[in-house]
């Protein structure tokens, strides 16, 4: 109110003062007609002195009532946002690859609070990859507090060619949506406006390509300094067939790299080739079992392969319906398999090319919840000439939000290593060693990451702002 006081107190100091202008000129009219005898008559000494400082000061009289009516608009608009404010949803976003400056334009009349604990309705969003290429998002409305009864799933598709901003307005589109049924229950319902655009009328589309899906790419790079160049190009074919009973893919990849260094003198090469083909069906049998296959080439300089070919069946079993994988899934994958090696030097057991039969199990576990997700798998394999040649491989990824404000993240995995029957007979050079030429003995692997962070202050988080 102050504010506002003020405004009528300036604003009317300066309309006296321009009504004081005006009647001296004479009027409106009189003051357009008089503005030619105020160019022939400059030095002419009027109330507030010379007509040209009179000029100026009705402009700066009209700058300060302009910023005074804006600072008037800006306490009004204050005091709207903090009525939304009190009656609005407090809103937790949980979505690491979500434009959250975004949505927080576009939507809002909604409170964005950086904890769970402090929400009314806890957005759960996760995305995976769809048989086109392209993504599917699943949106979980969680209500909490008041908001309790009130729990949902939204999902939406978006293409492999479309736009950023096409799936940003899809996962806009699939916000306000989840959100209506909670802002009913608040007085913000009566601004809500809901349309209806699309055709109730079933549409039915021909898939000329019988859901087939192809993808070609190509890339390379250049790097060259005084004492050191190199350069990288690959290539990627892939074709998949994705329906609800069938899985069908084929993955073709070449790279190659080529790195120079000079040292006292002296060249030292690098050169790195691969080459990798990946075929993979799956036939869904019920909403836990899964029958198919896995089929693969490849040849590679680094691990002393000229080619390697293998085929193998697998089975898989899920505990939980595969209709729940967005947020759960514990899978038990069972696979024996057939490979042929030919080496590109007599290997440490004296062998230039074997066939080989070996069989693996693999368990994974992933869920996702409110409280943060766990990501855990572990496979065991080996070789059935010698079942001491086995690897046992583990990968662990955990987010947990312990406490309001207190999150901690851990990441690692490893592996015990008994099977490396590739390795080239002989001593690897140093060149080779410091430029990862040749594959090293070892009999163990692994990797580990920890983080923690602690939040506090405001449980608000609306504003955006993105200067700088």
């Amino acid at each position: 109110m102050n504010g506002i006081v003020e405004l009528f107190a300036c604003g009317r100091v300066e309309i006296q003062n321009l009504n004081r202008f005006i009647n001296y000129t004479g009027g409106t009219n009189s003051l357009r007609r008089s503005l030619p005898f105020y160019k022939k008559s400059m030095m002419k000494n009027t109330p507030f002195g010379p007509p040209k400082f009179a000029v100026l000061f009705f402009l700066f009289g009209m700058l300060i009532l302009a910023g005074k009516i804006a600072d008037a608009q800006h306490t009004v608009d204050t005091l709207k946002e903090d009525t939304v404010k009190e009656i609005a949803p407090n809103v937790y976003l949980d979505c690491y690859f979500c434009d959250i400056d975004h949505i927080k334009r576009e939507i809002s009349y909604v409170n964005y609070v950086r904890d769970r604990k402090d929400a009314d309705v806890h957005v759960m969003v996760t995305r995976e990859r769809a048989g086109n290429g392209g993504r599917r998002y699943s949106l979980f409305m969680l209500g909490q507090n008041g908001f309790s009864h009130i729990q949902d799933t939204l999902q939406f598709n978006v293409g492999p060619d479309v736009s950023e901003e096409v799936s940003r307005s899809k996962m806009l589109q699939a916000l306000q949506t989840g959100l209506t049924p909670y802002l009913i229950k608040t007085p913000l319902w009566q601004y809500l406006d809901i349309t209806f655009t699309r055709s109730t009328e079933e549409e039915f589309v021909e898939d000329k390509w019988d859901y087939w899906i192809f993808e070609v790419s190509f890339g390379g790079d250049l790097d060259i300094e005084e004492s050191q160049q190199g350069y990288e190009f690959g290539g990627q074919f892939e074709a998949n067939r994705v329906t609800r009973e069938n899985k069908l893919e084929f993955r073709f990849d070449a790279d190659y790299e080529k790195d120079v260094y000079e040292v006292n003198s002296h060249s030292i090469t690098s050169i790195h080739r691969n080459y990798d083909f990946d075929g993979l069906y799956v036939k869904s049998l019920t909403q836990h079992w899964s029958a198919g296959g896995f089929a693969g080439f490849y040849s590679s300089k680094y691990r002393n392969m000229a080619f390697s070919y293998n085929i193998s069946p697998a089975l898989e079993f899920n505990v939980f319906p595969y209709a729940e994988s967005t947020t759960r899934q514990l899978t038990i994958l069972y696979r024996p398999q057939y490979e042929y090696n030919d080496y590109l030097d007599t290997t440490i057991f004296n062998v230039a090319k074997e066939n080989l039969f070996k069989e693996s199990l693999a368990l994974d576990y992933e869920i996702k919840k409110k409280w943060g997700s766990i990501d855990f798998s572990v496979n065991f394999s080996h070789y059935f000439h010698d079942f001491s040649k086995n690897r046992l491989s583990f990968r662990s990824h955990v987010s947990v939000n312990l406490v309001k404000g207190l999150s901690i993240g851990f990441y690692g995995g490893g592996s015990l290593i008994h099977d490396q029957l590739s390795l080239p007979k002989g001593e690897a050079t140093t060149e080779e060693i410091l430029t990862r030429q040749q594959q090293l003995a070892t009999n163990y692997q692994y990797y580990s990451g920890l983080s923690i962070s602690y939040t506090f202050g405001s449980m608000f988080n609306n504003v955006v702002n993105p200067r700088f």
